[in-house]
């Protein structure tokens, strides 16, 4: 029986594909004729980092801006962070499946960003469990993240779905026993997630 099920963060609670996506998008926002392609690569190059706690954005912030050719004031961080597009038909459903199951968020994020989003989103109101790679410093290719969850939520594999829009990041759940839901963003088909989810078991 389902007892859990822990939600990726970025590409299926919000409808961007990757955070680091959404973060460039919105700094291109200050800086137009920066083509997205090059401000995305330039601040690629510290998101392992970043995304295990190894290293703030203070610390890389110098060198992306040399990297694109511009001066930003950090600070811009706050407000691309929290341009976030929701995905507020997720977060519905979510809000129905509380009411009879726990919730979790395991994401690969730097910790910066997801701490301003928890609150923004209001992720503890709905959320029980809220694993991020900059915590546990691993990320969804290693098994210490899903081991942490199973851990906090105190339940078996087979008693947790783990939903994500990367395919690549369902290998290592489903190997420990997690039962595993692709959701593809970009058709963002709630009835067909809901349907998987009731192939479990699990009701909304």
């Amino acid at each position: 029986m389902i007892k859990t099920i822990f939600f990726d963060f970025d590409g299926v609670l919000t409808t961007d594909k990757t955070g680091s996506f959404t973060t460039c998008k919105n700094i291109q926002k200050f800086i137009p004729s920066v083509p997205l392609e090059q401000i995305t690569q330039c601040y690629r190059k510290e998101r392992h980092k970043l995304i295990l706690g190894q290293i703030r954005h203070a610390q890389m912030w110098d060198d992306f801006c040399s990297c694109i050719g511009q001066k930003l004031d950090i600070k811009i961080l706050e407000t691309a962070f929290k341009n976030t597009p929701e995905n507020t038909a997720m977060m519905d459903l979510c809000k129905k499946l509380k009411k009879h199951y726990k919730l979790g968020i395991i994401t690969d994020n730097n910790k910066e960003r997801f701490d301003l989003l928890k609150e923004e989103m209001s992720l503890t109101h709905i959320f029980d469990y809220l694993i991020l790679s900059a915590d546990v410093g691993a990320m969804k290719d290693s098994d210490l993240i899903f081991q942490k969850a199973l851990e906090l939520a105190k339940c078996k594999p087979e008693e947790c779905v783990f939903i994500d829009n990367d395919p690549a990041n369902l290998t290592i759940p489903k190997t420990l026993g997690i039962k595993t839901i692709f959701h593809d963003h970009e058709k963002n088909d709630i009835e067909v997630l809901k349907k998987e989810l009731e192939k479990l078991g699990v009701t909304s």
